[in-house]
Parts: structure tokens; sequence; C-alpha cells
């Protein structure tokens, strides 16, 4: 009977140890269904709100210098009356972008019926080409360059556009040292530099030691090229102990050679 006792109670503790891990599970699996419950809710509550919060107005900021602002503001039109929380704001960004003049597009939700649009317009600084123009973080976009004809010319073959404007700026600092203006500057296939002043003066710089051939030519800009700028057609820097100069045709005609200097090395 001692036995049998015993293998009863121990059936007893076996059966009281089950219970609780099975009331365990029951509390948990009604633990998720009441977390669930205010999910739920909340799902169908936003559901509801695409069609009792839409956007009723559009705050459009930016200094419009060649954006049409109105092209901007009808871009905008078909977003008002979109829902507040399921509106596109990446469509919308891609829109504004489809114009070339535009850097970058902010947007942001202002509760509980409103959007900003920021619009940070492109600054150019240079004519790439004739179709194209250049901005001051060296991007190429599309543009009539005719209506920007005060702008420096600056163009590279096979370079990146921020490595020749970089070059453009240091040149630039360089002639403004002795009292001249730099408006243009291209670089070739080979590397080789083209300069051109503000009065029309022509550089060839080729495309070693720059810097080299710069400091040269300021070294004795003043004393020996300015007095004669308005004969000079064009410099040729590309030989390595001196440079060659090109009279206009006007210069030599009726002159005194021995009062300026010829077409050869100096």
């Amino acid at each position: 009977m001692f036995k049998f006792r015993k293998q009863a109670n121990s059936q007893a503790k076996r059966n009281a140890k089950v219970e609780p891990v099975t009331s365990l599970r029951w509390r948990k699996s009604w633990n998720w269904g009441f977390l669930l419950v205010p999910i739920i809710f909340a799902a169908s509550y936003l559901a509801e709100a695409e069609q009792i919060l839409p956007i009723r107005s559009i705050q459009l900021q930016g200094n419009f210098a060649n954006l049409e602002q109105r092209q901007v503001e009808a871009a905008l039109e078909k977003y008002i009356g979109q829902g507040f929380f399921s509106l596109d704001i990446h469509q919308l960004q891609q829109s504004i972008k489809e114009s070339p003049w535009t850097e970058a597009v902010s947007v942001r939700r202002i509760w509980p019926d409103r959007l900003r649009v920021v619009i940070y317009e492109r600054k150019p600084v240079a004519r790439w080409d004739d179709e194209h123009l250049l901005s001051d973080r060296a991007a190429i976009y599309q543009a009539d360059s005719s209506d920007f004809a005060h702008l420096p010319l600056v163009n590279a073959v096979n370079h990146q556009p921020d490595w020749v404007l970089r070059e453009f700026y240091l040149l630039q600092a360089r002639f403004e040292s002795v009292d001249e203006h730099l408006v243009a500057l291209r670089v070739d296939s080979r590397g080789a530099f083209d300069a051109e002043l503000i009065n029309g003066l022509q550089i060839k710089l080729g495309r070693d030691d720059i810097d080299y051939k710069i400091d040269r030519l300021v070294s004795i800009y003043q004393q020996q090229i300015l007095p004669r700028r308005e004969q000079i057609e064009r410099l040729d820097l590309r030989y390595s102990n001196g440079f060659a100069v090109a009279w206009k045709k006007e210069a030599l005609q009726g002159s005194d050679k021995a009062s300026i200097w010829s077409n050869s090395n100096v």
C-alpha cells in the first residue's frame, strides 16, 4: 500500500507541475491578443484618416532666379487632396527635380493637412558649352548658355568638371594678381590648357609645369606684356626656355620692327 500511495503522490506532483505551464501559455496567447487589438485599431484609423486628412495647402519656399515658380506650383497642384500619410514624398521630389535648375528638394509634412516644400536652385558659375552650364557644385546641367554670356567658359574633355573648375579658380587668382581677368579655360583630351583673358588675349599653356609657366608669365607681365597687350593676339608658353608671341596683323602693319618683338621665342 505504501508503494501505491507513493506512486499516486508522484503522479499528483507531475499533474501539478503540468497545470501552471498550460495556464502560462494560455495567458501569453491572450497577452498577444491584447497587443494586437490596438495595432489593428490604429491601422484601421489610419486607413480612414487617408480620407479625412487630405492635404489642403502646400507652403513653397525658395529663391527663384531662373526656375519658373509658376511651373513649380503647377507641378505641386496635383498633390492637393492626397492623404496626409499616403502622399508619396519621393514622387513629389522627383517631379520637381525634372527641371535642370533644381539642385535639391526638401519636403516636410506639417500636421494635420499641410506640406512645406523647400527648393534649392542651382547657381551657375560658368558656361560649359552652348547648351550647358556649370553650377557652383560643379554639376553640368542643360540650359541656354547664350543667356549667360557674362559667365566664364570652362570646359574639359575627359576630365571631371570639379577638377577643371578648381583649376580655373586657381588660375583666375594668379591673373588677378596682375590685374587681369580670366574669362575662359579649356582643357583638351590630351590635358593641354588654353586660357583667355577678358581683353581677348589667348594663352597656350600646354600640359606640363602649368604652375611654373604661370609664375614665369606673372613675373614679367607688368613690365613686358602689359605695355604691348593691345598688340598681342596670343602667347605660347609651351617652350622650356621662354615663350612665343603672335602679334595682331594691325600691330605689324606700318610698325617699326625694332619697337616690338618678332614672332620668335622671347
